[in-house]
């Protein structure tokens, strides 16, 4: 009997005898980042769309050199992912940290650091790996031996007075992949390579239940997205597969308006409190307006007691906001209203909606904050127009990428956690 490493850096038994079998690998050029065999590998549909599905060259024995179906994307559209499944450079920092903490005692001390394993990667020449053939049939810490043996890691290594052992292939093997995929991204020669999926060979072999290996992301590794009102989930909601289209799947939206689910007066505050009472799993994160009822919100948030799983995004500053035209008791304007009246209408494109100037209507004083609130004039004109005319080619997605590149950041940090 001899051990695997399945999903996770599990181990499970495996009989004798079932050296020869079908492989699957995970490989970026030639560089296998992953393998396995017959039913036990993991399973990178994360990773993936099922839209990926593609021909790619899989590299047999004797130079042959086949077509066949794999999954397939740019590692590009793949760092995206990465970073929402906790995997950020600051992600990977972390995993490799609490990697070399449970290295066993008994082990000898693993003598590749973080940063040097970080511009190791970044600096290998993927097309320089030579992967020679093998069957699969490694023992733990030996396919990592085997690929850190290559030529090309070992010249690299060698620039950092390092060289890899026997131990340290145990150590890399348990290591997620995920890890080292990000830190190949680090390359940008790498980014416009394709990340490739080679299953074909156990779907065929039938270790495949139903002949379906791509699996729909998994729902811990979504998100909540929680507005205030029924117009703004909707306007992200929309705006996502425009401007974000490689992590649409990562999100789920709810708002206030709709689908309030406590009882009692449905606010952001209030909403919070109930999902911290029953301790909700899911990761959520609440959007708050960058204006003064915004700020309030936050304030009151704030003093909450939030799981670490919650975590409050206000929107970002808008630099065309900084001098903006604004109607209130001292007649007409020009101010920066940020921090006080920018709400998600103000990122869509003012070009289109009403024919009147465009500007901020100063609607009531906050005496908490001592600071007026104000809205956009006429905004659910602009709202209509965003759904009528978002899939025109002149619509100005600009502050919408702006904003979800914000969303999508606080996110990443949360995934860490």
């Amino acid at each position: 009997m001899r051990y695997v490493m399945v999903h996770n850096a599990t181990f499970e038994a495996v009989p004798e005898g079932m050296s020869m079998g079908s492989m699957v690998t995970l490989r970026l050029g030639r560089l296998e980042v992953d393998w396995g065999k017959n039913s036990f590998f993991r399973n990178y549909s994360s990773l993936f769309d099922r839209a990926d599905l593609a021909e790619a060259e899989y590299f047999y024995a004797y130079d042959e050199v086949i077509v066949q179906p794999a999954y397939v994307r740019k590692l590009r559209r793949v760092i995206p992912r990465l970073e929402l499944l906790g995997f950020s450079l600051d992600g990977c920092r972390t995993i490799y940290a609490e990697a070399l903490r449970r290295v066993p005692d008994y082990y000898p001390e693993v003598n590749i650091s973080f940063d040097v394993f970080r511009q190791a990667l970044s600096a290998i020449d993927v097309d320089r790996v030579c992967n020679n053939e093998y069957d699969g049939d490694f023992d733990l810490g030996e396919f990592a031996a085997h690929v850190l043996s290559d030529a090309e890691f070992k010249r690299v290594l060698a620039s950092y007075s390092c060289a890899a052992t026997r131990d340290d292939g145990t150590f890399f093997e348990n290591l997620n992949p995920y890890v080292i995929l990000r830190l190949l991204a680090e390359n940008p020669a790498n980014l416009d390579r394709d990340l490739v999926w080679s299953i074909h060979d156990v779907v065929e072999g039938g270790y495949v239940e139903n002949g379906e290996v791509f699996e729909p992301l998994a729902d811990e590794s979504k998100f909540l997205i929680v507005t205030e009102g029924s117009s703004d989930s909707n306007i992200l909601k929309t705006a996502l597969p425009l401007v974000a289209p490689d992590v649409a799947d990562f999100f789920d939206f709810v708002d206030m308006k709709d689908n309030y689910p406590f009882a009692g007066t449905g606010n952001l505050v209030n909403f919070c409190k109930g999902l911290a009472a029953i301790n909700v799993r899911n990761k959520v994160v609440v959007i708050l307006d960058n204006d003064t009822a915004g700020n309030e919100a936050l304030q009151s948030l704030q003093t909450l007691k939030l799981p670490r799983n919650m975590r409050t995004v206000s929107l970002p500053y808008l630099d065309e906001f900084s001098r903006f035209p604004t109607l209130g008791p001292s007649g007409e304007t020009v101010e920066d209203v940020n921090g006080r009246a920018v709400a998600i209408e103000c990122f869509l494109d003012l070009a289109f909606g009403p024919r009147e100037a465009r500007a901020i209507r100063w609607t009531g004083f906050n005496k908490h904050l001592q600071a007026y609130q104000g809205e956009l004039v006429a905004k659910q004109r602009y709202v209509d127009a965003f759904f009528v005319h978002i899939a025109k080619s002149n619509y100005d997605l600009t502050k919408l990428h702006l904003l979800w590149t914000h969303i999508l950041r606080a996110c990443a940090a949360e995934a860490i956690l």
